[in-house]
């Protein structure tokens, strides 16, 4: 068993990185195992607007939102507007993207089980059309 204290003092928050989020993204790592990157735990807080490219993974993600409003959306086009409270499971290979609100950050620890495959960018129109086209869940 490991036990790991959260944020490490001394490690700075980073931000998403150029070519897989759009707008801003602000991370924590809370546990990473290394170059095997089977498990790896952050604290992700998007401002307004912000949010990921496509990606997947290849044994699936859990997403636990802590505070603010946001969304996830696969490529079906099946989407949720996400609470503080709401837990989301992406499946193995599942390609999606999460994010903010165009009006409120959202908070949320993500879970990524497996290496993490990186698509392109979510157009600006798909974005907001996710939140013009869906009702509060």
């Amino acid at each position: 068993m490991e036990y790991t204290r959260g944020r490490r003092d001394g490690q700075p928050t980073r931000l998403g990185d150029e070519g897989t989020f759009t707008g801003q993204a602000m991370l924590d790592v809370l546990l990473e195992d290394g170059e095997t990157a089977r498990v790896r735990v952050n604290s992700v807080i998007f401002a307004p607007g912000g949010r990921t490219y496509w990606h997947s993974h290849t044994d699936g993600q859990v997403l636990i939102v802590s505070s603010g409003r946001g969304m996830v959306e696969n490529r079906d086009g099946h989407r949720h507007v996400l609470h503080a409270g709401d837990v989301v499971w992406a499946p193995p290979g599942e390609e999606h993207w999460h994010g903010a609100a165009p009006d409120s950050f959202v908070a949320h620890t993500a879970i990524s089980l497996g290496p993490t495959v990186w698509h392109e960018e979510v157009p600006g129109t798909r974005y907001k059309a996710a939140f013009e086209d869906k009702e509060e869940d």
